[in-house]
């Protein structure tokens, strides 16, 4: 009844079908035919005698989306599979805990993860999975259990989950301290472990290596602080960049930001000054920035906009819109009506050197012996795959939240990779997911030289 008005006015019957969810209400100009007529003659009791048809009815029109299925279909296996050897990791730590007299009551019970691949070089969702997830050809025989299922299969967490960021968010606190001038590429700081500047307000954060191992990272610039992850540079580096700062840059990278996709989507939230409170219930104080450089205070992305983010990175600042629609095409295939064309919806005026300075320290996650994401690609070319891992925090009663996102090939980025788990543990746990995605990708690739397409004629 709600939607009468407006599809009365558009010229629907009240009878029509229209779409409601999803792709099918996103298109619903497209998909939608034009009603016919027919006189109908039909005699004193009922029997219909001829029928005319005064204007002939025409199909709806055919939509194709930027989705591949190869790609998705990849992408939900990877998932899936990654799901499982991540739950089966942490019940053999426990169980080694248990044995050992060192466990701790947590709640580590993974309840949802997304994964979502993008073409760098226009923005386009190749594949958009979420996990847990339902049989789509029985949803609707199906739909009273699929929709009271645990964990929601109907929730789609790639758009509409959101998630701190962790360290994933250090190329964007790079990107805007370098263009910022607060910190060169030549910048070195070293990390003390603890971060004391102020204690005399009773606030000073570790940086992880302490708290895990009781040492430091040592002198550090801005490429080896991102391979590293040292809390301690970004804490540094936070405090005189400022929180408004971040902001400005995490906008234009699309964070917190609608990305242009034409399904329901949350736009998250960038951490800021105005609506702390809302969120925290307590007034903004410095150790909330130096939280918000490290990706963690009330920051909050979803993962579409964490793999339009990293392939922002990869294109130098250059964001394009995520639409999902590639084409529209008439009812009979004769006239292509609509085509996708990019859109870059904002970009970062920033020096060369300081995109040069990123890129290499997110490589470095992949190739160094101490990056996070090493011993995921250490039988990869990892030389091909620029990455950041990230781990935010949930809680001493909560298993962390894992984040990973990549781009490849370094030297000419194709594809953008985001992965979340709920209760993943460490963001170097999702990496193998994103390389199973990535392998698939290439493969295909290497065999076809393109993936195949719908209403493409194949030999």
């Amino acid at each position: 009844p709600a939607q009468l008005e407006k599809y009365s006015e558009l010229g629907y019957s009240n009878d029509a079908m229209v779409g409601q969810a999803g792709a099918e209400l996103a298109f619903e100009q497209y998909l939608h035919g034009t009603d016919g007529q027919v006189r109908i003659t039909t005699s004193s009791d009922g029997t219909v005698l001829s029928k005319e048809y005064t204007k002939e009815p025409q199909p709806g029109n055919n939509v194709y989306l930027t989705i591949d299925l190869a790609i998705q279909e990849a992408t939900e296996r990877a998932l899936n599979s990654g799901i499982e050897k991540i739950i089966a990791k942490q019940e053999e730590a426990k169980l080694e805990a248990i044995a050992d007299g060192t466990y701790k009551e947590i709640d580590d019970e993974i309840t949802g993860a997304a994964a979502v691949v993008v073409k760098v070089k226009t923005g386009e969702p190749l594949a958009i999975a979420s996990w847990p997830t339902y049989d789509l050809s029985t949803l609707m025989e199906n739909y009273g259990e699929i929709s009271t299922a645990p964990n929601d299969p109907l929730y789609n967490r790639a758009l509409m989950g959101e998630y701190a960021p962790g360290s994933t968010f250090k190329p964007c606190t790079s990107i805007a301290a370098l263009t910022e001038k607060t910190i060169s590429t030549g910048t070195a700081i070293k990390c003390e472990g603890v971060y004391d500047e102020f204690i005399d307000q009773g606030y000073a954060p570790q940086c992880w290596i302490w708290g895990s191992n009781h040492i430091t990272h040592g002198s550090l610039n801005v490429s080896w602080a991102l391979c590293h992850s040292c809390n301690y540079f970004f804490y540094s580096v936070g405090r005189y960049l400022g929180v408004d700062a971040m902001g400005k840059y995490a906008a234009l990278f699309g964070l917190g930001e609608p990305t242009g996709i034409e399904l329901y989507e949350n736009v998250g939230n960038m951490s800021k000054i105005a609506n702390h409170y809302q969120y925290a219930g307590k007034d903004w104080t410095i150790g909330d920035t130096l939280q918000a450089a490290i990706g963690q205070s009330d920051s909050m992305f979803t993962p579409l906009q964490l793999a339009e983010y990293c392939a922002t990175i990869a294109n130098n600042g250059q964001r394009h819109s995520a639409s999902i629609l590639k084409e529209v095409r008439s009812f009979d295939y004769s006239n292509k009506l609509l085509h996708r064309t990019d859109e870059v919806i904002s970009s970062i005026d920033t020096d060369q050197s300081n995109w040069d300075a990123v890129h290499e320290g997110m490589r470095l996650v992949a190739t160094d012996v101490n990056g996070s994401a090493f011993s995921a690609f250490r039988s990869y070319d990892a030389s091909t795959v620029a990455c950041k891992t990230g781990t935010a925090q949930k809680g001493e009663t909560v298993t962390n939240d894992g984040i990973f996102m990549c781009y490849a090939p370094f030297e000419d980025p194709e594809i953008a990779v985001a992965v979340v788990v709920q209760r993943g543990g460490a963001g170097a746990n999702c990496a193998p997911i994103a390389r199973e995605i990535l392998e698939t990708y290439f493969n295909i690739k290497t065999a076809t030289g393109d993936t195949e397409t719908e209403g493409t004629l194949l030999h």
